[in-house]
């Protein structure tokens, strides 16, 4: 057997894993390791998996994970979603669709601290879904607007989707955080926009949700509430792009102002410690995976079948733009079922390859990358933002959330089409 048709046998049988239903980690340690094993023999795989695991987490450039992590719980015992939600609720109520507008608003100001989808979802779920219930939106467009909404998680940073990226690819993670920024921007508008034009569209939901215009002083003194959003977004990417700190030192700066804002705010230590114990928890299930990707990834060098597929696809002198297309479109099937974080690290030994081979600027392809993974995340049958909406507020059907979805999902692919035609929307602020 060749090669590379032990390759194509190798991701054949990590996907019989995955629809065996055993996790992702799991069926990436086994398939590793039985390719490993049948490629290079047992005095190989001795080598490799004796030393591999370790190596494979011991990088100082994963510190940032649980750091970024611990600075999302603690800005949320703080109070940050809620008082970001009234914030933009005083300026942006008085307008048809303003409450959804505010829930999207909010879950931007809240991915400036979080790092993390599912947390910003989960957090701005909490107070904004009831307050859009209250006010008569449907259930479609409340579970949906914060769903999408929560998606800005992991695209406007820190980013822990991007942190990833960055480890698996070895893009410098200040670029693929600067590059994060307008795109983030756009998206955030844009679902505004389409809010906007929902309400407007139903005269009796207009009617309804339209608030009263807030005064100016009532704004600024909101605003000026939010204070918390202002310093931590300042403390972790000011220091980092000011050049006062790595971007390790600039997530450990943030997890310590984080702390800080939290008990100033009145959070209790046995929420500290709960928040130690989730984001360790969350951690090990983050390194599990990287220390299985690991495995899988050089189980698939020793095929050969990545350096392969990437000579191929480039023979084939395909434009670029079509190009990245293409190896984008997985990630629209890929995203049905796993998660953003298994995503990246399940594919890029693959694709990162043919992206260098072509030339496509990693960082450009980074965003877009992570773009399809916010994609994922409001897709079914997993869809995990749109189930944690849910969960969060049972009042909220599964169904209904996932139909409220489609036109945001529309949007998205607008937003990648848009970053793909125009470049410099992603690589301006960092050129």
């Amino acid at each position: 057997m060749t090669a590379g048709a032990q390759g194509l046998l190798m991701i054949a049988g990590l996907f019989v894993l995955l629809a065996m239903g055993l996790p992702i980690a799991m069926a990436l340690v086994a398939s590793g390791v039985v390719a490993i094993l049948s490629v290079q023999g047992w005095s190989a795989a001795d080598y490799l998996l004796g030393a591999l695991p370790y190596s494979g987490a011991a990088e100082f450039a994963f510190i940032v994970i649980p750091l970024f992590l611990f600075m999302g719980h603690m800005a949320f015992s703080a109070g940050v979603s809620e008082r970001g939600f009234r914030a933009a609720l005083a300026w942006f109520g008085h307008i048809p669709g303003g409450l959804g507008i505010a829930a999207v608003s909010a879950c931007a100001a809240f991915a400036t601290v979080s790092g993390s989808s599912i947390a910003t979802a989960a957090t701005v779920a909490k107070v904004a879904v009831p307050e859009m219930l209250k006010a008569g939106y449907s259930k479609r467009l409340a579970g949906a607007a914060v769903a999408t909404g929560g998606t800005l998680g992991v695209l406007i940073p820190p980013s822990s989707v991007m942190v990833l990226y960055s480890i698996a690819t070895e893009t410098p993670i200040p670029h693929l955080f600067m590059a994060g920024i307008v795109p983030g921007i756009l998206t955030a508008v844009l679902y505004a926009v389409l809010i906007h034009m929902t309400v407007r569209r139903d005269p009796s939901m207009k009617e309804l949700t339209v608030l009263p215009r807030a005064p100016m002083k009532q704004r600024l003194r909101l605003t000026l509430s939010s204070w918390e959003i202002i310093l931590l977004f300042a403390v972790v990417m000011g220091t980092l792009y000011a050049g006062l700190a790595t971007a390790t030192e600039a997530a450990g700066y943030g997890a310590l102002a984080a702390l800080a804002v939290a008990l100033a705010r009145g959070t209790r230590w046995e929420e500290v410690k709960k928040g130690l114990q989730v984001s360790g928890a969350s951690t090990a299930s983050i390194f599990f995976l990287i220390i299985g990707a690991g495995i899988f990834s050089v189980a698939l060098a020793t095929t050969q079948m990545p350096q392969q597929i990437a000579t191929a696809v480039t023979s084939l002198q395909l434009p670029p733009v079509l190009l990245m297309i293409l190896l984008l479109l997985p990630f629209l099937v890929l995203g049905c079922f796993i998660d953003a974080a298994s995503m990246v690290l399940l594919t890029m030994p693959i694709i990162f390859p043919i992206v260098k081979q072509a030339g496509i600027d990693p960082v450009l392809f980074g965003i877009l990358v992570v773009k399809m993974t916010e994609i994922g995340n409001i897709t079914p049958p997993v869809g995990l933002n749109v189930f944690v909406v849910s969960t969060t507020c049972p009042e909220i059907p599964v169904r209904e959330a996932f139909r409220g979805v489609l036109p945001f999902f529309v949007v998205e692919l607008v937003v990648v089409a848009l970053l793909i035609a125009f470049p410099s929307l992603t690589l301006g602020l960092v050129r």
